[in-house]
């Protein structure tokens, strides 16, 4: 059984629930990410070390990963910045890291690709996290693949980034409101990589990850909004509108909204069969039960606590 491993991304936000989890397994935790001096308050938690890795150019990767017994690549983008392109970060990271693996002697391999990834898909991003995909299959890895649909929880990009639209505008645009996603809960996606990284029966497997119900884009804005009590007028944004939104909103910093993401929302996000989440994970939690405990801050106070993971008490040092 793997103790010594390695999470690369490990400091972002399904990172940091996949290292609470481990753990509290009993793994030791290295943490490998671009910016590890941002990230030091996650020594606190207890990795017991941080190092910096790109794996788009593949520097510190050998670094990272030597003396793992085991390696999780959870990086992934949301939207290209300059040479962090999707297929620099999903398809070329992926093959520096599994070199990597292979030069060091680690056998075992978890990968973060996406539900929907596809070599069909008209989204660049899900063209580049299947190409990863076939990487990894066809490495001599012992590896395990999961592919979540969107991922909510405690930070996330998701519901917390509508909470803060819903606020400010008094009418809320929905676009795609008819395309459904199967949200599921990062403590859930974080579970199946832990109890993964121990199991030899899910070497070779690939598992789809969703949550026990399917629901529009629609229908979640109206879940925010009935959690957080507010009365918006919800307005769906045509295509073409979206487009053109899209077109200029990709040069913000941090874009809301990209052209290829909105390409991804025009289809549906939802797993194939009746069991959304593998039985051998357990069972997921559903939205409603979830997102009360962090949409509201002291509610969402109180499970950071509870996760043991606070920025403040490194600062504090």
């Amino acid at each position: 059984m793997a103790k010594n491993i390695c999470i690369i991304g490990g400091s972002g936000f399904v990172g940091r629930s996949v290292m609470r989890q481990a753990l509290m397994a009993g793994y030791q935790v290295r943490v490998a990410c671009r910016h590890p001096e941002k990230a030091r308050y996650l020594l606190v938690a207890g990795v017991s070390d941080l190092c910096k890795a790109d794996i788009c150019s593949g520097k510190g990767l050998k670094e990272a990963v030597a003396g793992m017994d085991g390696v999780i690549n959870l990086v992934g983008l949301l939207f290209e910045r300059g040479c962090y392109t999707f297929d620099a970060a999903h398809v070329h990271g992926t093959r520096n890291i599994l070199k990597a693996c292979e030069a060091l002697g680690v056998q075992r391999y978890l990968h973060m690709s996406a539900l929907g990834a596809s070599g069909q898909s008209e989204s660049a991003y899900g063209r580049s996290k299947h190409a990863a995909e076939k990487l990894v299959r066809d490495s001599p890895l012992d590896w395990t693949i999961m592919r979540p649909s969107v991922i909510f929880g405690q930070e996330d990009d998701f519901f917390n980034k509508l909470d803060v639209m819903s606020r400010f505008l008094p009418v809320f645009p929905v676009i795609a409101g008819n395309t459904r996603f199967q949200p599921v809960w990062v403590e859930d996606v974080a579970r199946a990589f832990v109890q993964s990284m121990g199991s030899m029966t899910s070497v070779g497997q690939s598992y789809d990850l969703g949550g026990p119900t399917s629901y529009t884009f629609h229908t979640l804005v109206d879940v925010l909004l009935a959690h957080k009590q507010r009365t918006r007028l919800c307005l769906p944004v045509p295509n073409a509108i979206a487009g053109m939104l899209a077109k200029v909103l990709q040069f913000l910093p941090v874009p809301p909204l990209t052209p290829d993401q909105l390409t991804m929302l025009q289809s549906d996000n939802v797993v194939d069969g009746d069991t959304p989440f593998p039985v051998c994970f357990g069972s997921p939690s559903s939205v409603e039960s979830v997102l009360p405990r962090y949409i509201n801050g002291v509610q969402a106070k109180r499970l950071q606590q509870q996760l043991n993971i606070n920025r403040k008490s490194y600062r504090k040092l």
